[in-house]
């Protein structure tokens, strides 16, 4: 565990967040731990939007500050995205000492069903949380950035608009010039993150330089919270997510590639390597 936003250890001095189900918080979870609903939400970029997940960002942050503990540790089933997603918004937020727990569940601790679930109203106004870039952003600077897509090979070549319940006649697709990064390949056979040394060696097959801004963007700003949280440990100086990324960009009338009509037959040519991952011709 060589990643400095995971913790092995937690001490009586953590704000706990649990971010797996309801219904497995409820069952059982570590004694003293939250649980927000709006973690496992979609949000897009507009301004009603932020001012939609400031609001419970701002009232978590409220509530650490009268319970007095020194840092926020959020955890699931492992280190996985909604748990990262979290982390990197409260961190964007300005609380730095926000860590994902780096071991999966069950873990130990005194369990007890979780009654502690807390939804917060939404700001009435927003402010720009660090890391964190909008739609306008995006089409602005769009052939500047240097952009992952960090959903599967088949959401990123146009065969599925999302990985989970995806609907017929939804609309498949990628941001123009995006290279792939499926956000799984950041764990190993054991549901463990990749050590630094295996992040390094394959980042190094991507054309990107560490001076450029960098954008991770997925179906709904929860998958590309992880990569970008080790991109950041990579000394790479700009990075940041798009909140609204395809659940909102697919909405838009901006420039798309690789887009078709999920139930309808498409033919797919076959994608490229580039670094390592399935990458389609910009």
């Amino acid at each position: 565990m060589n990643w400095s936003f995971l913790v092995s250890q937690i001490l009586p001095t953590d704000f706990l967040i649990d971010c797996r189900s309801q219904t497995a918080y409820e069952e059982e979870t570590i004694q003293g731990a939250y649980y927000f609903p709006f973690c496992k939400k979609a949000f897009g970029s507009d301004p009603e939007s932020q001012k939609k997940l400031y609001g419970p960002l701002q009232s978590i942050l409220a509530e650490v500050q009268t319970s007095q503990k020194n840092r926020i540790v959020v955890f699931d089933e492992g280190m996985g995205m909604y748990a990262t997603r979290l982390t990197y918004l409260l961190r964007g937020m300005g609380f730095k000492e926000t860590f994902v727990y780096g071991l999966k569940w069950p873990f130990e601790g005194t369990k007890t069903p979780g009654n502690l679930k807390k939804e917060y109203p939404n700001a009435d106004k927003a402010k720009p949380i660090e890391g964190v870039v909008e739609k306008a952003f995006m089409e602005k600077n769009l052939t500047k950035l240097q952009i992952f897509d960090a959903r599967t090979l088949e959401e990123y070549e146009g065969r599925l608009p999302r990985l989970t319940a995806p609907e017929e006649g939804t609309l498949c697709g990628r941001l123009p010039g995006a290279f792939l990064w499926d956000w799984r390949s950041l764990y190993d056979s054991e549901g463990n993150l990749i050590d630094k040394t295996m992040f390094k060696k394959r980042l190094g097959g991507f054309p990107f330089m560490s001076e450029r801004a960098t954008v991770v963007y997925d179906y709904n700003g929860s998958r590309s919270c992880l990569l970008a949280l080790m991109l950041k440990e990579m000394s790479f100086i700009e990075v940041y997510t798009y909140q609204g990324s395809w659940f909102e960009w697919r909405k838009s009338s901006l420039p798309k590639q690789a887009v078709s009509i999920f139930g309808q037959k498409t033919a797919t040519p076959a994608a490229p390597r580039v670094g390592g991952i399935d990458r389609k011709k910009t």
